[in-house]
C-alpha cells in the first residue's frame, strides 16, 4: 500500500516509524503543494492505524482496509470544503466532534481527515482547537493543507507537521504516461510544466491540445491573433492564463540568464525575440496581475472579462508585433 504512493519517501518513512513504535501523535498536519499525494497519504495512514494484519500495515486486504479504501468505514470521517466558498464550516466540525465523542464503532481508532485545513472558517478552527487540545483517547486527526501559512497557528501547534515535497519530473512523467495517451517526450514536457504536482500534470495532459494552441498564440505574438477569438468559458480562460504564466516565466529567464532551463525550450527562438523587447520588471508585474486574474475566476467574475483583461496585460508588455 505504501509502495502505491509514488514519491514522498521521507513522509512515508516518518509515518511508518510512528506505526512501528506505536507512538502515534494524536494529530498530523500533512503540508505541501497541491497534487503531491497528501490525501492519499492520509487515507493509507488511516488504513494502517486500523489494519488487522500482524505483518505489514496496511495490508490492503482486511475488512478495515477494504472499507477505508472504499470510504465506507463508519469510523473514518473525511471533511472537505463545501458551498460556493469551499470552506469547512463550524456545523461540520460540530457534527464531527459529536461523533468522535463516542467510542469507535468497530475500528481501533476513529480517524478524522480534514482536507485543506486552511479552508476552515475562523469559528470552525476555534471549535476544532478545543478537541485537538483534549482529544478522545481512541481518535486520531490527519489534516492536510496546500497553503500552510494560511492555517491557524494554534491549530498547527497542536499537530505533528509532516512536509510533503513536489514530486520529481520522472515520477510525474510516469504518472502522466499511465493516465494519458501522450508520447514519452510530451509526458516529460507536461511533467516539467506541472511544478511537481501530479494533479496539475494530469489536468494539463487531458487538455494538451488546448495548451499547445495557447502556446502557439504566445509564440506568434501578432496583434491580430490577440484581437479575435477570445476564449469565453471558465476552463478555456483558466488554461490560457496558465499558459501565459508559464510563458512569461520563460520570457523573464530568457531575458536574464541562460543557466535556468526553459519550460518551452523548443520555442527558444521566439522566447529570445520577445525577451529582447520585454522589460523584466514589467514581466514580473504582469505575472502578479495574471495570478490575480486566475484567482478571480474562482470568485465568479465573468470569464470573458478576465480573458479581455489578460489580453490587455499581455499587450502592455510590448512583445506583440503588428505584422500580419
Amino acid at each position: 500500500m505504501w509502495n502505491d504512493i509514488l514519491g514522498q519517501e521521507l513522509p512515508k518513512r516518518i509515518l511508518r516509524a510512528h506505526l512501528a513504535s506505536e507512538e502515534i501523535p494524536h494529530a498530523y498536519l500533512l503540508a505541501g503543494p497541491a497534487g503531491v499525494g497528501k490525501a492519499r497519504l492520509a487515507r493509507v495512514m488511516a488504513q494502517a492505524l486500523n489494519c488487522t494484519s500482524l505483518e505489514e500495515r496496511p495490508c490492503g486486504a482486511c475488512i478495515f482496509c477494504q472499507q477505508i479504501m472504499k470510504e465506507v468505514h463508519p469510523d473514518v470521517h473525511v471533511l472537505q470544503g463545501t458551498g460556493a466558498s469551499d470552506q469547512i464550516k463550524i456545523e461540520q466540525i460540530r457534527q464531527l466532534i459529536s461523533r468522535l465523542s463516542l467510542r469507535p464503532y468497530s475500528a481501533r481508532f476513529q480517524v478524522a481527515i480534514l482536507e485543506e485545513a486552511d479552508r476552515l472558517t475562523e469559528e470552525a478552527s476555534n471549535s476544532l482547537l478545543k478537541v485537538l487540545e483534549e482529544p478522545p483517547v481512541h481518535t486520531r486527526f490527519i489534516l492536510t493543507t496546500s497553503h500552510f501559512v494560511h492555517c491557524l497557528p494554534t491549530v498547527v501547534s497542536r499537530c505533528q507537521i509532516v512536509f510533503c515535497q513536489p514530486l520529481g519530473q520522472a515520477t510525474i512523467a510516469e504518472i502522466v504516461a499511465k493516465e494519458a495517451s501522450l508520447r514519452a517526450a510530451e509526458a516529460h514536457w507536461v511533467a516539467s510544466l506541472s511544478m511537481g504536482s501530479a494533479s496539475k500534470a494530469i489536468a494539463l495532459a487531458k487538455h494538451w491540445d488546448s495548451y499547445l494552441l495557447n502556446v502557439g498564440r504566445l509564440t506568434d505574438g501578432r496583434l491580430p491573433v490577440w484581437l479575435k477569438d477570445i476564449p469565453e468559458t471558465r476552463d478555456e480562460v483558466k488554461e490560457l492564463l496558465e499558459a501565459m504564466l508559464n510563458w512569461l516565466r520563460d520570457v523573464s529567464i530568457a531575458a536574464s540568464t541562460e543557466r535556468i532551463p526553459l519550460l518551452h525550450a523548443g520555442h527558444a527562438k521566439a522566447l529570445k525575440r520577445q525577451a529582447r523587447k520585454a522589460d523584466v520588471d514589467r514581466c514580473l508585474e504582469a505575472v502578479w496581475e495574471l495570478v490575480n486574474l486566475h484567482e478571480s475566476l474562482a470568485q465568479f467574475v465573468s470569464p470573458r472579462l478576465v480573458a479581455t483583461m489578460a489580453r490587455e496585460t499581455w499587450l502592455s508588455l510590448g512583445v506583440a508585433s503588428d505584422k500580419q
